[in-house]
């Protein structure tokens, strides 16, 4: 990452800030009035230091009073709108919280905080999907598991089998930013599931959304014939099915040489029953394994990845 220090860099930031930007940057001054376009990545109080991505893709860091005055209001203004809308936060723990995405696509979804919850220290966080596009009743069926672990559980509605995946594409690049920047999480400990076409779809996911994911949860789901995966290295994965799940089943065999000449690690879980999704203590048992499955390979360091900034008018309940 590159280190500024003082106002006289900002202006030779403005070099590097040609090329298309994230519909979510704005505009920064320097004290002589040099602009750039950039998207703020972090800003730390108590050492002063801004830290924004650039156009190019690349961070730099500079201090806060480098920037102009209005930029600097700004920041201070949103540093105390974070501080509060955090403590607002805090109320959710042991709560179910629904939320909708604010662009057009207006996607609904619904978060389990557990009692546990401090978003000063964020934990891992597993969004689900269903087949008949239930978030919150497919957050059901981790809810328990979520409870023990300490983790955030996310239910996302409207995706659903025999939908325009083309559509769905639009509302998951919009839904994903929007959770990241509403419920506080750990960036490093992030994970997919779902229930049969829900995993099918937590498995193109983790392919086609850059994010470190560390593992998936998979319940009476497959590959859906892919040959291969271009999912983070050593993920995760834990295939549940029952025992007479004749079709996931049938496909557990395939799907296992295909993810593990990705480098995943995999682990099947077996329950008496069907298509359906596994009793708790089944739930519990795979979501321990995909904690505990190490894979320091798909762990990135802060220093590697930048954070989602967290947006305190998003963290509203609506």
């Amino acid at each position: 990452m590159k280190s500024l220090t003082s106002h006289l860099t900002l202006a030779s930031l403005f070099v590097l800030s040609a090329s298309p930007l994230h519909a979510e940057s704005r505009a920064w001054s320097n004290r002589e009035g040099k602009t750039i376009q950039a998207e703020l990545v972090t800003y730390d109080s108590e050492t002063k230091k801004v830290t924004l991505k650039l156009s190019n893709g690349t961070n730099a860091t500079l201090a806060l009073d480098a920037l102009s005055d209005s930029d600097q209001s700004w920041l201070t203004e949103r540093q105390s709108k974070l501080v509060e809308a955090t403590a607002a936060i805090r109320g959710n723990a042991g709560k179910t919280v629904s939320y909708q995405s604010d662009g057009p696509e207006a996607v609904p979804y619904h978060v389990y905080y557990p009692t546990s919850y401090n978003p000063d220290s964020p934990p891992a966080m597993i969004i689900m999907f269903s087949a008949g596009g239930s978030g919150k009743g497919i957050l059901g069926s981790v809810k328990d598991a979520c409870e023990t672990l300490g983790w955030v559980g996310v239910g996302c509605d409207v995706f659903k089998n025999n939908s325009d995946e083309a559509v769905l594409d639009k509302k998951w690049q919009e839904v994903l930013p929007h959770i990241e920047k509403t419920v506080p999480h750990d960036g490093d400990l992030l994970y997919l599931g779902g229930m049969s076409g829900g995993a099918l779809r937590a498995y193109d996911y983790s392919e086609s959304s850059a994010r470190p994911w560390k593992g998936v949860l998979a319940f009476g789901g497959w590959l859906g014939g892919k040959e291969s995966l271009n999912c983070a290295p050593k993920m995760a994965v834990a295939i549940v099915n029952g025992d007479a799940d004749k079709n996931a089943n049938s496909c557990v065999q395939r799907d296992t040489r295909v993810l593990e000449r990705e480098r995943c690690e995999v682990k099947t879980f077996s329950f008496k029953g069907g298509h359906v999704i596994a009793p708790p203590a089944v739930v519990l048992e795979a979501m321990q394994w995909l904690k505990t499955s190490t894979l320091a390979g798909n762990r990135m360091s802060a220093g590697k990845r930048s954070p989602t900034p967290l947006d305190p008018d998003l963290m509203k309940v609506r």
